[in-house]
């Protein structure tokens, strides 16, 4: 036998709960067992995470650090002090390994202890981890994505003075649902088709818009009321023997002060209509002026019954500009072709999930298209750039294109293998494990906050918290997306909410300990007096400056912007003042559908809308809190460039100074003002679009758009006044 201490950046493993004796493991229900047999030679690889000490002083040291009044703000602690802070006696460490070793007797194993010694890693045959925990281990796959692990439906075992030290095992009981946050517009057309339907109608299936323009795709129902399957010409083989030969789709403006309405008539053939997932499809390109909301419908013209019944679009559509970085630098008050001028100290990191690889070419191309200085990547995990990730993409080139010459780090957890699997609070481990870690890191995933433990194991939340904590002690800053289905977290199960009732807060945008960012489109109807009624002196914002509004599906959007307050984590300090103001506000939804008393989120927001993005080797759009999270990074990022600069610290946990700044200089936020969060995504049915309740945006702070959308010459100006 052979035993080893040594340190080690931890593989992506994910967590569970101690053995209780239940009968089984609870799994989600997109993961089956594929009762195939398993070899017992398969090498497999569990932590344990010991229970660590001192943690009310680590959360007074991580409120020291991070708070502008304190004068112990930005004096962070060295890898050292912390491990001296929270390490487990070394005792617990011993009693772990001599009671791996006389379970298992001769057998050599090493057990890899992280340099903050809180986190021990085991990788051995399946054989010998069944045998220690008292298991039996299976492959298991994910229907959702063909994803497979291997994790055991039996609940582990251990003997009672090891339950004692271990507070989290990772990889025997837990299976992974994390959800990347902006893929809910790109789920939308899993949505079911009804095969029949009131005859001549159509069922339009999604409209769109881009700039200059919105694209309307619609499925026709014959005249017998049979959705059509003819290839071209819809209804050409019904048994109603009456083809639909036109369609008349029209936009009528929803902005009472700058009425319009714009046509488009098309001949229905094989340049417009095609056979998809059996039914005919047919998509109709309406030219419409941007930033105006309108109401889409869709009327047929057939053979021999003439006009047919017209058929509306259930929620808005608007279409705008692209979006390219030199806009945001205009919008949000970046100087033109700034630069990271510290670029060994102010680095950055997108943290990728689900197997989401980037391109070098890509990256490549949108810094030479976008005028954008270019910057060294380096790769942690594995990157397929065979397999690009519209996703991965989007990350890493807008992180570097808000902060040219900024080292990036594309941390990538490798996911489809049986010895690591996506998980948020081992890439915490990680990266805490790291001897020059990236200090300004966006995450893009996450799920619904009562569902965590759940799935994850309990304490699993609790955990995150202190590795959360931890990374701020060390001057890490942490961005997370809030999701894109609304405040209801709408959506498949179990990283979502099937159905509308008591607003359910996402995960971890959710804890205190991390910044959460919200998502804008930019349109110069910004105001609330812009959606007004005419009558009632509702103004034509249409030659306004620019401004932004929150993303949503009653704002002409496919997805929702999150926003919301925790059942679990309770309202930090640092905003009670604000969201206090706002629960005395004629805005605030019925208050038995959210606790009053907890975290509050988002805490700012940025543009998720019409990002311009270069994705094997052309430009499209990208939507999604995913844009905004590493947009509000790379700001970041240019203000850690600014204070090292001017010989001070890095920020650390900014949210607490985002909220003093805010409170000293109400500019240095845009306030968002229209828009809410009652709304999922579009063509998700069964489960709902939207709900009758939500969050709206409105002056000052408000769980939709948080602070606001950052200036950052006022923020720079404000972070430099601190020591």
């Amino acid at each position: 036998m052979r035993a080893a201490l040594s340190a080690l950046v931890i593989a992506a493993l994910v967590a569970c709960a101690l053995g209780t004796g239940t009968p089984n493991v609870s799994l989600p229900p997109q993961y089956t067992a594929l009762r195939t047999d398993l070899s017992g030679e398969q090498l497999h690889s569990v932590a344990f995470a010991l229970h660590q000490r001192n943690l009310d002083k680590l959360e007074s040291i991580f409120w020291e650090v991070s708070d502008p009044n304190s004068p112990q703000y930005g004096k962070f602690l060295s890898q050292s002090e912390l491990k001296e802070l929270v390490a487990p006696p070394a005792a617990h460490v011993d009693a772990l390994q001599s009671w791996i070793q006389d379970t298992l007797g001769d057998i050599e194993f090493e057990l890899d202890v992280v340099r903050t010694g809180d986190v021990a890693v085991l990788r051995l045959p399946v054989q010998h981890l069944e045998r220690l925990f008292g298991v039996r281990f299976e492959m298991f796959t994910n229907t959702m994505n063909g994803r497979t692990l291997v994790r055991s439906a039996v609940p582990l075992s251990m003997p009672s003075h090891i339950r004692e030290i271990v507070q989290l095992v990772h990889g025997v009981n837990d299976f992974p649902v994390l959800k990347r946050t902006g893929g809910a517009t790109r789920n939308a057309e899993r949505a079911p088709l009804q095969p029949t339907g009131p005859p001549g109608t159509s069922y339009i299936r999604r409209a769109s818009g881009t700039d200059g323009e919105i694209e309307v795709t619609f499925f026709p129902y014959c005249m017998s009321g049979n959705l059509s399957t003819s290839d071209g010409m819809p209804c050409l083989d019904d048994v109603s023997a009456d083809p639909a030969l036109v369609a008349q789709v029209e936009a009528t403006s929803l902005i009472s002060a700058h009425a319009g309405t714009w046509r488009a008539t098309a001949t229905l053939d094989v340049e417009v209509c095609s056979t998809k997932l059996g039914y005919t499809s047919c998509t109709v390109k309406l030219p419409l002026q941007n930033n105006i909301l309108v109401n889409v419908s869709v009327q047929l013209v057939f053979a021999r019954a003439g006009d047919a019944h017209v058929s509306y679009l259930n929620h808005p559509v608007v279409a705008t500009a692209y979006v390219t970085p030199q806009k945001l630098n205009e919008l949000y008050s970046i100087p033109d072709h700034m630069v990271v001028r510290n670029p060994s100290v102010a680095t950055q990191c997108v943290v990728e999930f689900e197997q989401q690889y980037y391109s070098p070419d890509d990256l490549e191309l949108f810094f030479k298209r976008m005028d954008i200085e270019s910057a060294p990547v380096t790769v942690i995990g594995p990157n397929d750039e065979s397999i690009v990730g519209v996703e991965a993409n989007l990350d890493i080139q807008w992180i570097m294109g808000m902060a040219p010459g900024s080292p990036t780090v594309f941390w990538s957890i490798e996911a489809n293998s049986t010895l690591q699997i996506d998980d948020i609070l081992t890439w915490e481990y990680a990266i805490g494990n790291m001897t020059n870690p990236p200090l300004v890191n966006s995450l893009s995933y996450g799920m619904t906050e009562s569902h965590v433990d759940k799935f994850l194991g309990q304490g699993y939340t609790a955990r995150s918290d202190v590795e959360f904590q931890k990374l701020a002690t060390l001057g890490l800053t942490v961005i997370i997306a809030d999701g894109d289905t609304g405040c209801h977290d709408l959506g498949l199960p179990p990283m979502s909410q099937t159905k509308c009732g008591v607003f359910e807060p996402d995960w971890p945008s959710q804890s205190p300990y991390v910044t959460a960012i919200g998502s804008t489109y930019i349109t110069p109807f910004s105001l609330p007096v812009c959606y007004m009624n005419a009558s009632k002196g509702g103004m034509d914002c249409d030659e306004e400056p620019l401004g932004e509004v929150a993303v949503g599906v009653d704002m002409g959007m496919r997805w929702t912007t999150g926003g919301g307050f925790s059942n679990i984590e309770s309202m930090p300090s640092y905003q009670k003042d604000v969201v206090q103001k706002w629960l005395g506000s004629d805005s605030v939804p019925p208050l038995n559908y959210f606790n009053q008393s907890g975290r509050a989120y988002p805490d700012a927001s940025t543009v998720g809308h019409a990002l311009m993005t270069a994705v094997e080797g052309s430009f499209i759009t990208v939507d999604g809190t995913s844009a905004s999270a590493p947009i509000f990074a790379g700001i970041v990022t240019l203000l850690n460039d600014a204070r090292v600069s001017a010989g001070k610290s890095p920020l650390g946990f900014i949210t607490q100074m985002m909220y003093e700044a805010a409170a000293k200089n109400a500019a240095t936020f845009h306030d968002v003002t229209v828009g809410d969060n009652r709304c999922g995504a579009v063509g998700t049915a069964p489960i709902p679009e939207c709900c009758p309740h939500g969050y709206k945006a409105t002056r000052g702070w408000d769980p939709v758009t948080g602070l606001g959308t950052p200036n950052f010459e006022r923020l720079r100006a404000y972070v430099l006044t601190l020591p």
